[in-house]
């Protein structure tokens, strides 16, 4: 078919593919990174300094002395404590709006709440006429999210999916409770129902789901050894691995055991841990185990890199501080650190502490994350106010990065399609467009897994689904029943596969933008009508506003959802266009390429432009597309 594109104007055309798109780093972000390996710590950023600090925590006169935090008391609750701030060591009135509301009342409380909270919501028609600190904050302490906004008194459910690793029967579950939801049958990405989404953290998000049914819901995922405990608000989110972990030839390391016991200890075993569940900010950790860092190590608050000491004894290297937020993008910086495998938590609760004790809790919210922590101390005073807590808790003193195993070169390998894993079976990889999956498609799923694999599940960061432990004798049968889903591909084309994109405004209350619809629109037609590279990688991210859950800095192309005007001077949906991000080995930062792209006047024709520019894209002759753009561009010769 034609181009949609081509109903545009011909003046239209000429400025959207031949203006000048003069890139620029934003003050918002740094300048390009690009990754090295620096002995004796194995992978960093060129161009790293050590930072020095200001000395001050920004909210008062103690430095980092005492901290701001204290255990207090909590009878006749199920945890008995909770860590609140310490009133006296703070100006009350200058605690940011989350802060305040904790202060209140400790949300980790809000577990004993759930049977009342659920028959409130059934008295009153719904969660959207209850109190709003509890349902639109608090209940983030289990991983439910309110969508007050776009589809009153349903919510999210964000899971805990350490490593990204799920069992049939754990998979069936969440199946049965999105089917619940799932009333309209309606596929188009644009519609509220209820469906799931494979997130960027190796995790699952229900969506749909009634505060009426909670009790039910939380039942059936306790009995199948799931949970969702601590999973939203100042917490740390869900643990990532190596979605190989365990199967793969290349492995350094098998992540799985190291995401289980963090995960455990960091939730009581899902029962809830009040210690951890006041940190001034979101906290993200992974563990790498691939050689590729399937895991996406530059973007965690604490990022665990395999390594050896000098006596062949196997330990983590340590990255602190990486984020991607509206106000600033940074990658991990090294620590300077090595603890041994089995003193992975130890170094980790060392960390969270002391984030959770002097980390910034005023306005702006934004400058609550790790890293302006780290900003305040110095790297040299947080390494060594963790180093002695990490003493404290076992005897040892903090050793200093050993020899990396994560390789400074190495040819990224495919997640899709039939792959052999190390004990000679396979995994099938299959793309979930834009991570979206819906009861049917995972009911699917479910019967292959269940009747040609081993009965195990992996998630991806990039919102993907593997299927585990196919024999031989059963592959080419399990291949022909992945085909039979309608949208899921096991042969994905390079665009598709590469896509990643954020709730958007289907679910989102800030989004500016349907990204899901739009992303799977825009892969398909790119698929469509380029042929790119053989091996080509093509990732696209998409993210609704400035808070990048879709990650578009570490995109080939990111796109960042706004609003602008279109030729008519109507406001319409648009967005700022990121190039140049990068992951794995040549993880980079992205920068902005071009501002306020009208998305239905002029998107066709940038990402043509760049497809052929940047990523080494043909026209196809059949498309109709070499035609269009000869009449119009040079370079399309």
């Amino acid at each position: 078919q034609l181009l949609h594109g081509m109903m545009m104007s011909r003046t239209l055309l000429l400025l959207a593919l031949t203006a000048q798109a003069t890139a620029f780093v934003p003050t918002a972000f740094p300048s390009l990174m690009t990754r090295r390996t620096t002995a004796p710590i194995s992978l960093r950023m060129v161009a790293v300094k050590p930072k020095t600090g200001v000395g001050s925590n920004g909210m008062n006169d103690d430095g980092f002395t005492r901290p701001l935090v204290e255990k207090v008391a909590l009878p006749g609750v199920s945890h008995g404590y909770e860590y609140r701030v310490i009133e006296d060591s703070v100006d009350v009135k200058k605690l940011n709006a989350a802060e305040k509301l904790k202060l209140a009342k400790g949300g980790m409380r809000i577990i004993d709440d759930i049977e009342s909270l659920a028959a409130e919501a059934k008295e009153k028609g719904g969660a959207q006429f209850m109190d709003e600190d509890d349902i639109n904050i608090r209940l983030k302490w289990l991983g439910l999210f309110h969508r007050a906004k776009i589809a009153p008194g349903t919510f999210m459910w964000r899971l805990r999916i350490h490593n990204g690793q799920l069992t049939t029967a754990q998979w069936k579950v969440l199946t049965k409770q999105i089917k619940e939801y799932d009333t309209e049958n309606d596929r188009n990405l644009w519609s509220q129902m209820g469906c799931a989404d494979v997130t960027t953290r190796q995790n699952i998000q229900l969506r749909g789901i009634r505060l009426e049914n909670l009790p039910r819901h939380w039942k059936e995922l306790t009995d199948a050894g799931m949970t969702s405990v601590q999973a939203g608000m100042d917490n740390v989110r869900n643990l990532v691995g190596n979605p190989l972990a365990g199967i793969d030839p290349e492995e350094i390391i098998d992540t799985r055991p190291y995401c289980e016991e963090f995960t455990a200890k960091l939730t009581d075993s899902g029962k809830g841990n009040p210690a951890l569940a006041n940190l001034p900010r979101k906290f993200n950790v992974c563990y790498v185990g691939s050689k590729e860092m399937f895991e996406h190590p530059d973007i965690n608050d604490i990022a665990y890199l395999p390594a050896k000491d000098k006596d062949g004894n196997m330990g983590w290297n340590i990255d602190v501080g990486g984020l991607l937020m509206s106000r600033r993008c940074e990658f991990a910086i090294p620590m300077d650190a090595f603890v041994p495998l089995d003193k992975h938590w130890e170094l980790g609760a060392a960390i969270m502490t002391t984030f959770r004790d002097f980390g910034f809790r005023y306005n702006p919210r934004t400058k609550t994350r790790l890293m302006f922590l780290i900003d305040n101390m110095g790297m040299e005073a947080f390494r060594e106010e963790v180093a002695r807590r990490y003493k404290e808790a076992t005897g040892l003193e903090l050793g200093k990065a050993e020899t990396g195993l994560v390789p400074k070169v190495w040819k990224r390998r495919e997640l899709l399609g039939a792959n052999k894993q190390a004990d000679g079976d396979n995994w099938i990889g299959m793309v979930v467009p834009a991570g979206r999956m819906y009861a049917d498609e995972m009911e699917a799923v479910g019967k292959i897994s269940e009747t040609y694999g081993n009965g195990n599940i992996r998630l991806t960061v990039e919102g993907n689904i593997l299927v585990l432990g196919v024999p031989d004798s059963k592959l080419e049968a399990a291949l022909k029943e992945c085909a039979t889903i309608e949208r899921l591909e096991t042969a994905p084309r390079p665009a598709l596969k590469g896509t990643v994109a954020c709730a958007g405004n289907q679910f989102c209350g800030q989004s500016k933008i349907n990204t899901k619809g739009h992303a799977v629109r825009f892969a398909n037609f790119l698929d469509n009508n380029f042929d790119f590279p053989p091996g080509k990688d093509v990732r696209l991210h998409w993210t609704g506003c400035p808070n990048t859950c879709g990650q578009i800095q570490l995109g080939d192309i990111g796109l960042l959802g706004v609003t602008c005007k279109n030729s008519k001077g109507e406001i319409v949906e648009g967005v700022d266009l990121y190039l140049g991000g990068g992951i794995g080995q040549t993880a980079a930062i992205g920068t902005l390429y071009k501002s306020k792209i009208p998305i239905e006047e002029g998107l066709e024709a940038v990402l043509s432009k760049i497809a052929v520019e940047k990523l080494g894209a043909t026209p196809k002759q059949s498309s109709g597309v070499a035609s269009w753009l000869k009449s119009f561009l040079p370079w399309s010769n």
